[in-house]
């Protein structure tokens, strides 16, 4: 059985959930869940309707782990099955699940996103860089701040590899509830359009919200760019429990972004903007990107503000203007925000640089949208003394319409393109590649096609001549490649310090 560090009694119970439809509340529960397989003795229940429904196979699995009530959805109360298999546990029937979901779960956890400073980051691209600068500087002004994102979740004393980019609705209220009762008490976190769409972070409060950007992605689940906007706006347009609206910080330079904060201020709100434009809240006044990183003087509403950052790009620019307005919503001093700024020295799988005596610069990205390999490449390149050799391809059972995008991005952007899988899934990796060829052999760029992605990336750094960059894209901080269904063990960074003769 499973240890929770707080377990509420039948007052409590009462005090969040309408009366059982039969049965009575009992003495108390110790803890939450909407997983049968995780389900354990004590708990409250949960049963979610799937695409098909309901399946009942998963209730009585959870009878069967001892679970002492059940929450379900008003919908299925007159199902004729229900009162065969509810009536062995106390039932309750409530008109909107997620939102009982998400106050219950809070509440469990005794409200701890009301009392810490929770930024939130959404975007296409930047969320991860966001997020890990925005820990930052929340932590140099004095807030032991926690991360929740694509590559980690941080509560303190536990850190653990992420499944998801936001974790389902009642993991992620116990991450917060855990982060509190360790001591944190700020989060910087990651949202993703799956998440808003899913509902999967109702009943949270948060502080600030941050929009990067919007560019094509995910099309395989939205079904098409609108569908996609509308569910990143959701985190912009709700309220939080107490009626409160977040801070919204913007990038005014973005299409989508321009587009939100008109709308937000239809609404009567006030977003901090971001862009190139003096007209924005945010924006560069004298600073130059290279080689060592980012360096200059960024306008603020609270006076100039000097970054020093060893992270280097446009893209990372527009970034970390995003985390000042952020921090500035969080009334942080500018010094703190520099040093926080200048003390982030880089991201997992993000621009990261594997480095040998081979004079040859060898960057492994996450970069997998055409969006971001366009911004990838441009940043190389000023960088590059020599030749750019890319290496990469797209994911299987994804979005296919990017595939022709990514490849006429790279091939007008490199020197040299190894075109090959990225996590083929259940597809053909060979038919993968044959749709993004085309576009890639258009560009007129040379171009090997290496469907194993080791010896494409072996290929790659066997040719490379110094001076040269070899650019990794597409997995970034991913240990693993999923080929049919199954995850192998497969780094980019492992296989590159391995082509380069570097000990591991």
């Amino acid at each position: 059985m499973k240890e929770h560090p707080v377990r509420k009694d039948r007052q409590w119970i009462k005090s969040v959930l309408p009366d059982p439809a039969w049965g009575m509340f009992p003495d108390n529960i110790g803890g939450l869940s909407d997983d049968s397989r995780s389900a354990c003795e004590g708990d409250l229940f949960f049963l979610r309707h799937g695409k098909n429904g309901v399946n009942w196979a998963f209730l009585e699995d959870a009878i069967k782990a001892g679970v002492r009530l059940v929450v379900t959805d008003s919908s299925i109360r007159s199902n004729w099955l229900t009162e065969a298999i509810f009536h062995s546990v106390p039932v309750v029937f409530v008109d909107d699940l997620l939102n009982t979901m998400g106050r219950v779960a809070s509440s469990f956890w005794g409200n701890p996103s009301e009392k810490m400073k929770v930024v939130a980051v959404t975007g296409t691209n930047g969320k991860t860089t966001s997020s890990f600068l925005t820990r930052s500087v929340m932590v140099q002004s004095g807030i032991p701040t926690g991360l929740i994102g694509t590559v980690v979740f941080d509560i303190g004393d536990e850190v653990v590899e992420a499944t998801q980019t936001t974790p389902g609705i009642l993991d992620l209220h116990r991450l917060l509830g855990e982060a509190w009762l360790k001591g944190l008490r700020g989060m910087s976190m990651e949202v993703s359009s799956h998440a808003l769409d899913q509902g999967r972070v109702s009943g949270l409060s948060f502080s600030v919200v941050h929009f990067t950007n919007l560019t094509r992605d995910h099309l395989d689940y939205h079904p098409d760019m609108e569908s996609y906007y509308q569910a990143k706006k959701r985190l912009f347009s709700r309220q939080n429990p107490d009626g409160s609206h977040p801070i919204c910080v913007v990038n005014g330079d973005d299409s989508w972004g321009k587009r939100l904060i008109s709308e937000l201020v239809l609404e009567k709100r006030t977003p901090i903007i971001i862009g190139e434009s003096q007209d924005a809240d945010i924006s560069p006044k004298n600073v130059s990107i290279g080689i060592d990183g980012i360096r200059g003087v960024i306008r603020t509403p609270k006076g100039d503000l000097h970054i020093e950052s060893p992270m280097t790009g446009h893209y990372n620019l527009m970034n970390i203007m995003g985390v000042i307005g952020c921090s500035i919503a969080l009334e942080i001093p500018l010094d703190l925000i520099s040093r926080g700024i200048s003390a982030q020295h880089g991201v997992p799988g993000r621009f990261e640089v594997i480095r040998s005596d081979r004079n040859i610069s060898v960057i492994v990205d996450y970069a997998h949208t055409d969006d971001a390999l366009e911004n990838l490449l441009g940043a190389v390149r000023p960088l590059c003394k020599g030749k750019v050799i890319t290496v990469f391809g797209c994911g299987g059972d994804r979005d296919r319409g990017k595939r022709p995008r990514m490849g006429e991005k790279a091939g007008r952007l490199s020197d040299m393109v190894m075109l090959t899988s990225d996590n083929p899934r259940t597809e053909d990796p060979e038919r993968i590649l044959d749709e993004i060829e085309p576009a890639l052999k258009g560009t007129g760029t040379p171009y090997e096609r290496i469907a194993d992605r080791k010896r494409a990336i072996f290929r790659a750094i066997s040719i490379a001549r110094p001076g040269d960059s070899v650019v990794i894209a597409g997995k970034g901080h991913e240990n693993y490649q999923i080929l049919g269904k199954i995850k192998h063990h497969f780094d980019d960074r492992e296989v590159a310090r391995e082509a380069l003769g570097i000990d591991l």
